[in-house]
């Protein structure tokens, strides 16, 4: 079997999320009905191609924002998380699965109807550069 050294963009993305956007649910998948809670932050890879493999790809992710205090608060939630990441890649931050050393918004953050009643919903679509953790050998 192959030994991938790229991580998921979700490995990278979300303990750092959770740890800067305490009381937000972030996430890449929305769980079931009887285990939801707002505000939340939902993360998920929509495609993006790398340009190596072992050693650079460029994940599109769709970040979305859900809160039930208004319009407002789910577009400060957005750009929060955006800051956050932005910052991640200003500041090469690195995790124990790799880092983030490009960013660029391909849809900012817009305003969509939610699926859930008395909620807010916003969405945006970023492309990162993602590698793996710096010092990986098996990846030359």
């Amino acid at each position: 079997m192959v030994q991938r050294t790229m991580p998921r963009i979700q490995e990278v993305l979300l303990p750092v999320l959770r740890a800067a956007l305490p009381g937000v649910m972030v996430m890449s998948w929305m769980p079931d009905v009887d285990h939801r809670t707002f505000p939340s932050l939902n993360i998920r890879r929509l495609g993006g191609l790398p340009r190596d493999v072992r050693r650079l790809d460029l994940p599109v992710i769709e970040m979305t924002a859900y809160t039930r205090d208004g319009l407002i608060a789910c577009e400060n939630l957005y750009l929060d998380a955006r800051t956050v990441i932005w910052d991640m890649v200003h500041q090469q931050t690195v995790t124990p699965q790799g880092y983030l050393h490009s960013f660029y918004e391909t849809m900012g953050p817009t305003q969509f109807d939610s699926p859930w009643d008395d909620t807010w919903r916003v969405q945006g679509l970023i492309q990162l550069g993602l590698r793996p953790p710096r010092g990986d050998t098996s990846s030359s």
